[in-house]
């Protein structure tokens, strides 16, 4: 990580002359421009010397052995038959450990990922809700890396024009992303396959389709194809993102999709794509009401749009909970009272590490040696959701009963 970062290369905003003159086209794109400089800054810090990110995290061979599930004896010689080798400390020149890569490769040369089998279908998740502020994105990332660390391949698609779940992954995306480079020609008809789209992601098992501010244009577009298509071919441009994700969604066991917080045709589009839901929801009287309306909305979409509907799983995961305030965990109860098994059991606990990894563009999974209180309660968040969406898939569910977490 750099030392330090100047960012004030040029001089600051001179507030007289706003004041002066107002503020026109030519002020406004100047303080965008401040701003994306600034964010290219601060990306600089959650890099390596050569500007790409790259998660160096370490995992010692007794880790690899539980990480993999089988005995040291037999991941040693996995190790061997690979021709493995360590990455070395670049003072000490001790080995570190294996790469989250070399992980994988003993998981497949062992045939021991997790995932689904072939015949079986891929779980396309979505993380929604009405309301900002609730850790959507931040529950998205951190369920892609909690699942990619166990071995499941992952598909993030971002389809929230604020891009915060891109940024996570080390990316400034209206620097780096253009309209092109997001959903937007899949939705348009431009591309048959959402290929052109994937990149692969610094955390070994996750690609991204990545979003950037153009994407917003994407639901204008279908609000207009909507109103001037006949009723019989309205249909079909509710189908727009899932039609783009089953060509792509073979390959990958779980597919998650980053939603902005509104409600809009992308946002419909979402749900009708979606086979399992997760609605981060934090336990207050505003965020109650936003989550309650976001299920009428549910049900509107299931009955107008697609009575056949669905979901494997529907779970609504309370968020940001502060165990130091009273009022808040009053109100979980009431959470769990109404909400019953739609609510997982498992909080969301807000967490100074999780907001203090983001300011530079990592998150805990990415640290060497993460608060082991924080690291416990996320793999109990989300191992809860990882057991829901193992119970889509019958060849899981002997193991699943051996846990004890299926009947």
């Amino acid at each position: 990580m750099a030392e330090s970062t100047e960012f004030h290369d040029e001089p600051v905003i001179d507030n007289a002359v706003y004041q002066q003159n107002g503020v026109g086209l030519d002020e406004l794109n100047d303080l965008v421009d401040r701003c994306q400089d600034t964010l290219s800054a601060l990306r600089s810090l959650g890099m390596t010397p050569n500007s790409e990110k790259r998660l160096m995290k370490h995992y010692r061979a007794r880790k690899v052995a539980e990480m993999v599930g089988f005995s040291r004896t037999k991941i040693t010689k996995a190790i061997d038959d690979l021709g493995l080798e360590q990455d070395l400390d670049p003072e000490t020149h001790r080995p570190l450990g294996y790469t989250l890569t070399q992980v994988n490769q003993i998981r497949d040369a062992l045939d021991a990922r997790p995932g689904r089998r072939v015949d079986e279908a891929p779980v396309r998740l979505a993380v929604q809700s009405f309301k900002g502020g609730v850790a959507k994105s931040v529950t998205t990332v951190y369920i892609a890396q909690y699942l990619a660390e166990k071995g499941y391949r992952v598909l993030v698609v971002d389809c929230d024009p604020q891009a915060s779940a891109t940024q996570s992954f080390g990316y400034v995306p209206d620097h780096e992303f253009s309209e092109r480079h997001t959903l937007s020609p899949a939705l348009h008809g431009e591309e048959d396959s959402l290929d052109y789209a994937i990149i692969p992601t610094y955390f070994d098992g996750i690609d991204l389709v990545p979003s950037c501010l153009a994407l917003n244009e994407v639901d204008f577009a279908i609000y207009d194809a909507v109103a001037r298509a006949d009723t019989a071919e309205r249909d079909a441009f509710y189908h727009l993102v899932e039609d783009a994700i089953v060509t792509v969604q073979d390959r990958y066991d779980v597919v998650l999709m980053d939603s902005a917080p509104n409600l809009s045709m992308m946002s419909i589009n979402i749900l009708v794509a979606a086979n399992a839901v997760v609605v981060p929801a934090p336990p207050a009287i505003y965020d109650f009401s936003s989550t309650s309306q976001y299920l009428q909305m549910v049900s509107k979409v299931m009955t107008g749009i697609a009575p056949g509907k669905r979901y494997e799983f529907l779970k609504v995961m309370p968020s940001k909970v502060d165990r130091t305030k009273s009022k808040m965990l009053d109100f979980l109860n009431i959470m769990q009272d109404k909400f019953g098994n739609f609510l997982l059991a498992k909080p969301f606990l807000y967490a100074s590490a999780i907001p203090d990894t983001a300011s530079y563009f990592q998150t805990v999974f990415d640290q060497s040696k993460p608060d082991s209180r924080v690291l416990g309660m996320l793999n109990a968040v989300l191992g809860e959701i990882e057991v829901e969406i193992c119970k889509t898939w019958p060849s899981r569910h002997e193991s699943l009963r051996e846990r004890g977490v299926l009947l």
